[in-house]
């Protein structure tokens, strides 16, 4: 599984338009070809378990999340109005059929399907769409990023014609409307609008200046940089305590417990590698300030934009409520989410009998790629969704184990920090790191063959793709020669340096992924031959990645992560400069920080152009602008393999084993055979 907290694929939602879902097109809900000797549903009584994996621990269960593993959990939890079938066709989940659009692509109409009911017994409505979409479009939303941007940048206004019929009104053409926007996950609106309630009868024990109050205590105390961006004590080699997000920690949790805010789970916090078993009070820390901002963005809005904020710290996600085949049972912090079957599951898209729906399913946490694929192989888990091309070599002849092999919808990549004052800011740096590297054969090698090397943002699957964008060429000298030109000197350590600085950086790396960590190593010792000094650190998603590179003040230089891309190759909430994380908005996707003016207009123009192959053309163009300007070291796609274990089989269409659509459509139907 590729691993970035962004642009995640839910099973039941949150994708993006395929070029055969375009404004005014209808695409068919054909199943794919029929698999031999596809074993038949069991009933009900010899249903087993099902066991999959997620590599981290979930970051929120309160609506769509802004990270890729939490995504497999809320795609059994939520639905969706429309879902990807095999084909990677949008086809009608919670959709009472396709959407009706007008003749100039601006107003979608949508009908939902009559008596589909929440976990909690109440029926899913127009209501919940509308509230759905408000609290999407809000300017305080805190949950998935593009969810957030597709909705706030292209909806003007949602509206219920009846019970069962919703309208969307769009600013402007928008192309991958039916799945950026029509592919959210659905939330109850009784259910969090309750939970709301109990949290603003609690939260009024604080007041909103002591909650700014610390806010800006912390944030002024921790800053690397003062308002005018002149360093402060914090961006010293040896920064005092008071630097340290931690020592506001007994400060922090006083507040949430004043307000009746439980605060995030310790046992989430726990790295130490693989095996997680060391505490990180820094991350915590940071995460606690994150429920303090959520709180103080709260206490400061009305209406719809205060549920918004507050969505994160609400107790609707310590006991969430959706419409999908399971329901929440309990978090196990470090171990596993539970799920329970939903007895009155609507069907989905397939008319799946909730009966066969197997009884619990379990989410378990396992860092380790190659972990999770030992414990496929053992049949300790069902379900895998990526096994690594190394891991695969020790499981390919299991004949318990059955194998989808497809080209993968995302790609990896080294993210350089392009903001002000860092260093590879400066293009000739970046350039001369993309020198300094064997390309192909460090891809080839890092990836035992299995990875596809990129030199753009859009994978191979896409009709989007672009094979004639300009490879990197591997050249030292010139690369120096760059450097150089620069004003670096090369010193006696065999590093440049510039004004006192040393041209080094930290690489952050996924901890569990042998692949990325092969390809950070191998480069790091080919930059060495440049004078360019990497120092290569694995870390946890959420006790390192996400504080320290993802989220903002993005603290970070280099970082090897990867996307798994949406279906449609839209790009604007990765690479649009509105999408730079900020004090305000924490969580945004753009976090390298880059600003480019003719590449905002190309993300714009894609996502308002409806004919595809002018729409190619755009992307055509913003993949050569993104190779030339290299805010992204673009790496290698995948050639990708789910594992699924033998005992799961569907209840109705065969498992179509050469689609990435394996793990998105239809998973409502698997069932577990017994042991």
């Amino acid at each position: 599984m590729i691993s970035l907290k962004r642009r995640t694929i839910a099973m039941l939602g949150v994708v993006a338009l395929v070029a055969s879902a375009c404004v005014g097109q209808t695409p068919s809900a054909s199943p794919p070809p029929a698999a031999s000797g596809e074993p038949t549903a069991p009933p009900a009584a010899e249903v087993g378990d099902f066991t999959f994996v997620v590599d981290s621990e979930p970051t929120t269960l309160a609506g769509p999340p802004d990270d890729l593993p939490t995504s497999w959990i809320t795609g059994l939890l939520y639905t969706a109005l429309y879902q990807p079938n095999y084909k990677l066709e949008y086809v009608p989940l919670a959709a009472d059929g396709m959407p009706e659009t007008s003749a100039d692509g601006l107003t979608w109409t949508v009908k939902i399907k009559k008596g589909i009911l929440f976990h909690d017994g109440t029926e899913l409505t127009a209501d919940d769409i509308k509230f759905t979409y408000d609290l999407l479009g809000s300017k305080n939303c805190r949950v998935n990023p593009d969810s957030c941007s597709s909705i706030a940048d292209n909806v003007e206004s949602v509206t219920i014609q009846d019970p069962n019929t919703v309208v969307f009104q769009l600013k402007q053409k928008y192309a991958p409307f039916i799945s950026s926007g029509l592919g959210a996950l659905i939330l109850p609106k009784k259910a969090i609008e309750a939970s709301f309630a109990r949290f603003q009868a609690a939260a009024g024990a604080v007041t909103k200046e002591e909650v700014a109050a610390l806010v800006d205590k912390i944030t002024s105390a921790t800053a690397t940089a003062d308002s005018a961006n002149n360093p402060t004590p914090c961006a010293g080699e040896t920064p005092p305590d008071s630097c340290k997000f931690s020592t506001y920690t007994s400060e922090l949790e006083a507040l949430l417990a004043k307000a009746k805010i439980e605060p995030a789970n310790k046992a989430g916090f726990n790295t130490g590698g693989e095996t997680g078993d060391q505490f990180d009070p820094e991350a915590y820390a940071q995460a606690l300030l994150r429920q303090v901002d959520d709180l103080n963005a709260t206490l400061n809005a009305t209406a719809i934009d205060q549920i918004a904020a507050a969505q994160k710290i609400i107790d609707f996600g310590k006991s969430p409520i959706g419409a999908g085949p399971y329901k929440f049972v309990k978090y196990n912090a470090g171990q596993n989410v539970e799920l329970a079957r939903w007895e009155k599951y609507f069907g989905g898209t397939t008319g799946v009998d909730p009966n066969k729906i197997p009884a619990k399913a379990f989410a378990v946490v396992i860092r380790s790629s190659a972990a999770a694929t030992a414990a496929l192989g053992n049949d300790e888990i069902q379900w895998q969704q990526k096994i690594e091309s190394d891991a695969y070599q020790t499981i390919k002849d299991n004949p318990n184990v059955q194998f989808a092999e497809y080209p993968d919808n995302g790609y990896f990549y080294i993210a350089f920090n392009l903001r002000e004052g860092r260093l590879y800011a400066d293009k000739a740096l970046r350039q001369a790191f993309s020198m300094c590297i064997d390309h192909d054969k460090t891809v080839e090698v890092a990836t035992s063959g299995n990875g596809v090397p990129v030199f753009a943002n859009i994978p191979p699957f896409s009709w989007a793709y672009n094979p004639n964008i300009k490879p990197y060429v591997y050249d030292v000298a010139a690369a120096k020669a760059k450097i150089e030109g620069a004003g670096w000197t090369l010193g006696s350590d065999g590093v440049y340096a510039k004004d006192g600085k040393r041209l080094s950086s930290t690489l952050y790396v996924r901890v569990g992924r042998p692949q990325r960590l092969a390809f950070a190593q191998l480069a790091r010792d080919q930059l060495k031959d440049c004078g360019i000094e990497v120092n290569v650190q694995e870390g946890d998603l959420n006790t390192v990645l996400i504080p320290k590179v993802l989220d903002y003040p993005n603290e970070f230089d280099t970082y090897l992560g990867g996307w798994s891309t949406a279906l449609d190759p839209d790009d604007y909430s990765i690479f649009h400069s509105s999408e730079i994380p900020s004090a305000e908005v924490k969580s945004a996707n753009n976090f390298p920080g880059w600003k480019n003016a003719r590449a905002d207009q190309l993300l714009e123009a894609g996502r308002q152009e409806l004919d595809q192959a002018k729409r190619k053309q755009i992307y055509f163009e913003f993949g050569t602008l993104i190779n030339e300007e290299l805010p992204y070291y673009f790496l290698w796609a995948d050639r990708a393999r789910t594992g699924l274990s033998k005992r799961v089989v569907s209840q109705n269409e065969p498992l179509d084993l050469t689609s990435v659509g394996i793990n998105y459509y239809n998973t409502d139907a698997w069932t577990v055979l017994p042991k």
